[in-house]
């Protein structure tokens, strides 16, 4: 299966599940070693997966590195969570 890869929001193209989960595990790991700066109300926001609502299958995956106040984030998980799934790491 190929989904589509972006990061920062730029299309990359389509992409294997392996080379996606590559790219998670990389992201998930520079968001680690940037979390050690950020203040107790801000998470950093590094992937974002999208699903078909109907099919839940697999559509993009978005790497980014976003660092983002909890309030901010909060809303951004409201208005993606019904197609979306977000992950992100914080201090604590």
């Amino acid at each position: 299966m190929d989904i589509d890869l972006y990061i920062d929001f730029i299309y990359h193209g389509f992409y294997r599940l392996e080379d996606i989960e590559e790219r998670f595990e990389e992201y998930h790991s520079m968001a680690v070693e940037a979390s050690s700066e950020l203040k107790e109300d801000e998470v950093i926001l590094f992937a974002i997966y999208a699903f078909d609502e109907e099919t839940q299958q697999f559509i993009y995956a978005n790497f980014m590195l976003r660092k983002l106040k909890l309030e901010h984030y909060a809303r951004v998980c409201q208005r993606l969570s019904k197609f979306c799934r977000l992950f992100c790491v914080w201090q604590g």
